[in-house]
């Protein structure tokens, strides 16, 4: 089969299921508020959620390699739908059931967590190799449109006094149904797992392995690592500064989220239109340059230049992240490519929590100062990643 230069299906399948998670969690938030006055359920419907994403990063790299990726993608999005209507079918609205809300929650972050990397895996079976870069900045920009898409669609639904939560969940579904017809209407090669029987153990230590022994995609998963460290305390941060010291505005966290996510839009479309090749060390320098930036934001605190941080955040991260993917899949074998796409999100997903909790602990006490820290750790460990990865390169060449 003659490999393409595009795939609006596996642009537009995950780009339809996020949105509709997305409108779920806007639901979410608006029951849980509206039922108990309280938003401390929330967090632990989320945090509970939230461990499964990396449950699914494990189960990621023995389903994704020992599967066709094409139905794994299918079958993910089936079940995630089911789950929705399941449980449209016996939410009470009025008293939402706790244990429900978890139960849902966590299907769908499991899922997402398994879809994602398949997603990931089966583009170098569909993608010619000259034309990944591109493919993966279109796609992760129209991923990225969720983000501002979904705000607006559930802004207009909750305006609707007569949609309850229940069609929220059915919304979702419909989400799921439509993003599973995509994927199933991808014309891809069947993939053929190796005859070994799936293992999680064996196959996470086998990824584990293949990462290591490759200096380039250690350096990489280091970097997506110390990357979302650091994006964590970054998230954390804006809603604390926008509430004590930009109070005066009320929008001043809603326009911070839109200008990071109108940034990584913006990035991830001229690296599509970028013909040359992205490089690693190209990547981290950017990272060290928006590092310089927080720094200097930190020191000079004014709300047009936090905005304009905010921006320049998602195009720089908006254009690693898709790079990156790019990198790794020219330099990951096709039978590993679950393995190391799901322990790589493993670590990515798993450093979240340790940002979450470490500045989470410091911000009320260091205010603005947090943007001082956060530049620096960025321009520190993102150097070091430039020096090691041109090492790297150097002993290639001799």
């Amino acid at each position: 089969m003659q490999k393409k230069q595009m795939s609006l299906q596996l642009i537009f399948s995950p780009f339809i299921s996020q949105l509709g998670s997305a409108i779920y969690l806007l639901g979410l938030n608006w029951l849980i508020v509206h039922a108990t006055g309280d938003t401390k359920l929330i967090g632990l419907i989320t945090g509970l959620g939230g461990i499964f994403f990396v449950v699914g990063d494990l189960v990621a790299a023995t389903l994704v390699d020992h599967h066709d990726r094409k139905m794994v993608m299918v079958g993910a999005d089936a079940i995630s739908a089911a789950a929705c209507l399941i449980g449209a079918w016996l939410i009470d609205p009025a008293h939402p059931q706790t244990w429900l809300l978890i139960l849902i929650t966590a299907v769908l972050d499991l899922l997402l967590s398994i879809s994602y990397p398949a997603a990931k895996a089966i583009t170098p079976d569909i993608i010619a190799p000259t034309a990944l870069q591109r493919f993966n900045a279109i796609a992760n920009s129209v991923f990225s449109l969720a983000s501002i898409v979904a705000p607006l669609v559930g802004g207009l639904l909750l305006a609707n006094q007569a949609l309850d939560f229940k069609g929220f969940l059915i919304i979702n579904a419909l989400s799921f149904i439509v993003a599973g017809l995509l994927s199933w209407s991808i014309r891809a090669p069947r993939f053929q797992p190796a005859n070994e029987k799936s293992n999680m153990l064996r196959d996470t230590i086998t990824g584990l392995r293949f990462v290591l022994g490759e200096a380039h995609l250690r350096l990489m998963m280091i970097a997506l690592g110390a990357f979302n460290f650091c994006a964590a305390g970054f998230l954390l941060t804006a809603p604390f500064i926008a509430d004590t010291i930009f109070q005066g505005r009320a929008t001043a966290y809603s326009e911070f989220l839109m200008m990071s996510a109108i940034g990584g839009m913006i990035g991830g479309s001229l690296l599509a239109l970028q013909r040359r090749a992205v490089s690693a060390v190209q990547v981290y320098g950017e990272q060290v340059l928006y590092g310089v930036l927080l720094i200097l934001l930190g020191l000079w605190l004014q709300h047009p230049f936090w905005l304009i941080c905010a921006l320049i955040n998602g195009f720089v991260n908006g254009r690693m992240f898709a790079s990156l993917a790019t990198l790794m899949q020219a330099a990951t074998p096709r039978d590993m490519l679950g393995r190391v796409f799901g322990l790589i999100f493993l670590v990515y997903d798993g450093v979240q929590p340790l940002g979450n909790f470490f500045f989470g602990a410091f911000i009320h006490n260091w205010g603005a100062h947090t943007y001082l820290v956060l530049g620096a750790l960025l321009v520190i460990g993102f150097t070091l990643l430039i020096t090691l990865t041109r090492r790297l390169s150097e002993v290639a060449e001799k």
